[in-house]
């Protein structure tokens, strides 16, 4: 038996198939907020059809979203897609989870699911940090508390906004040249973005150790984290599927009610 795992988000839609405690799929698909329910629905019966999948092998089905114009549409073709329990991480199910949420009408589900994955894997106290869309820093206490959120543009946002605004500059490819000085367009923008970022990073998580006296570990996710992981010594751990062990933990703290 298996989790089915959905996790939209602004930018993409992560679906992950758990067995047990291993990871057997993990698909992304675009997330397109006018598509019709169709459109997903025959997009994760492919998905499912081509790795073997018998959707009544699926025991549990798991939705986290931030974009409410998509949440009837996947609340609709999970309940669809077999008859078995469906669990939606929203504040109504906060109080069940081992963490405390001190704001839980303004945090977004998906730092919620980050904060109970690190929170539970690692016990101590710890700054995540998702390089999604928006480039977040939850703060979680050995406790399980979450102190509190910073937020920034997300790398691509960045430089996808700087490409918009500025007629003669394009979107560039993620990396980090060699050289830290830009000799062309390209690696202007790379320097200045992605070097800039790994500043931001790093001083972040230095003012907010000196602020609360805490030496926190660290954790990346988020689909852009490798590229500036390596670059960044403050960081201790890096899981690109954090939000998604978060999410898979939740049959072990909510009483399902038909």
């Amino acid at each position: 038996m298996s989790k089915l795992i959905i996790d939209i988000g602004n930018s993409n839609i992560v679906i992950g198939l758990k067995e047990k405690e291993q990871w057997k799929n993990i698909w992304r698909l675009p997330t397109l907020k006018k598509a019709p329910k169709f459109h997903y629905a025959l997009k994760i019966s492919n998905l499912l059809f081509e790795a073997g999948i018998d959707v009544k092998d699926i025991d549990t089905k798991i939705l986290s979203s931030v974009v409410p114009e998509l949440n009837t549409k996947f609340r609709t073709l999970l309940n669809r897609l077999n008859p078995n329990k469906l669990i939606e991480l929203n504040n109504e199910i906060f109080p069940y989870l081992n963490i405390q949420i001190p704001q839980p009408n303004e945090i977004g589900t998906d730092l919620v699911a980050n904060s109970l994955a690190a929170y539970n894997l690692y016990k101590e106290n710890i700054i995540i940090v998702d390089f999604g869309t928006a480039l977040t820093f939850t703060i979680v206490d050995e406790n399980g508390k979450i102190l509190g959120v910073n937020i920034a543009p997300g790398i691509k946002t960045a430089i996808n906004v700087l490409a918009e605004k500025t007629s003669q500059l394009d979107p560039v490819p993620l990396r980090i040249p060699d050289n830290p000085i830009g000799h062309n367009t390209e690696t202007a923008i790379q320097n200045g973005v992605l070097r800039g970022y790994i500043g931001l990073v790093s001083y972040m998580i230095q003012t907010i150790k000196k602020e609360t006296g805490i030496d926190f570990k660290v954790v990346a996710t988020g689909g852009l984290a490798d590229v500036l992981a390596h670059y960044i010594p403050e960081l201790n751990f890096v899981n690109n599927q954090l939000t998604l062990e978060g999410l898979s933990l939740l049959p072990d703290f909510i009483p399902f009610k038909k």
